[in-house]
């Protein structure tokens, strides 16, 4: 099993920290599968 609890990401700008996640609670349990679907350029690998 995978678990991540309470994630978060911020990313500096011009204007100051911008938070682009906040709070984010994950759990995989064995056999599951998951994806990760974007446009391009929309922050998938960050």
């Amino acid at each position: 099993m995978i678990k991540a609890k309470d994630l978060g990401k911020t990313v500096s700008t011009s204007e100051g920290a911008l938070i682009i996640l906040k709070g984010i609670n994950l759990e995989i349990k064995k056999s599951e599968s998951v994806a990760i679907v974007g446009a391009s350029g929309s922050g998938k690998t960050t």
